[in-house]
């Protein structure tokens, strides 16, 4: 049976808290910040790209060790030093207050891990081992890089677009589903992605706009 239940996970303006300063703190920072976390970092030394971080005001810093109570209000946590001791305290406090935390490399400790991610604009592709080989998820991550290229992230916003006007403008859902079914199985062949985007996104509305035509 699998221990972890797949989820995206809304952080936008959510408290996380980062207890490390190295590279892989600093990494797990800037994850945060992409999807506009509000970070505070807890570490006597931070990386030169934690320190500019910091200079831009970009995040919270406390200069000092870990100590217990320093999670309060977190929504997550990423123990993320090279100190056992401190990263078990850190579980330790995390898990009585119900905060999400991951510690570094022990998924056993965590409540959650990362999985290796593709993003192409609104496309998330997430690839899982739960912890049994992060090489394989890089592995697997790589192939689906060369399958799902940066043409999606406009692709998807189109498809985003004509939703909206088909949920306004053709009323039956299974008319709908009849067009999406031709959207993305009969336009978005593998000739026509790799084409002109701008082409892609004609062909896309023409299709809609003679779907609409007939069931007028």
């Amino acid at each position: 049976m699998s221990l972890y239940y797949p989820m995206m996970l809304k952080i936008k303006d959510k408290l996380c808290t980062v207890v490390g300063g190295g590279s892989v703190a600093e990494r797990k920072v800037a994850t945060l910040l992409e999807y506009g976390a509000i970070v505070t970092v807890i570490s006597p030394k931070l990386t030169e790209g934690l320190q500019l971080l910091r200079k831009k005001n970009k995040i919270f810093y406390i200069n000092k060790h870990y100590e217990v109570g320093d999670l309060a209000g977190s929504y997550l946590v990423y123990a993320a030093t090279d100190d056992e001791s401190i990263n078990k305290k850190c579980r330790n406090e995390a898990e009585a207050h119900h905060i999400l935390i991951n510690v570094g490399d022990s998924p056993e400790l965590s409540d959650f891990i990362l999985p290796a991610t593709i993003k192409r604009g609104s496309l998330t592709i997430a690839v899982s081992t739960e912890g049994k080989s992060p090489a394989l998820s890089r592995k697997i991550r790589e192939e689906l890089e060369s399958l799902y290229g940066e043409v999606y992230s406009e692709v998807l916003d189109t498809l985003g677009e004509i939703r909206v006007k088909a949920l306004e403008e053709i009323s039956s859902p299974e008319d709908r589903k009849k067009l999406f079914h031709q959207l993305v199985y009969g336009v978005l062949n593998e000739t026509a992605l790799k084409g002109e985007k701008e082409e892609l996104n004609k062909n896309m509305w023409e299709v809609y706009k003679n779907f609409t035509l007939k069931k007028a």
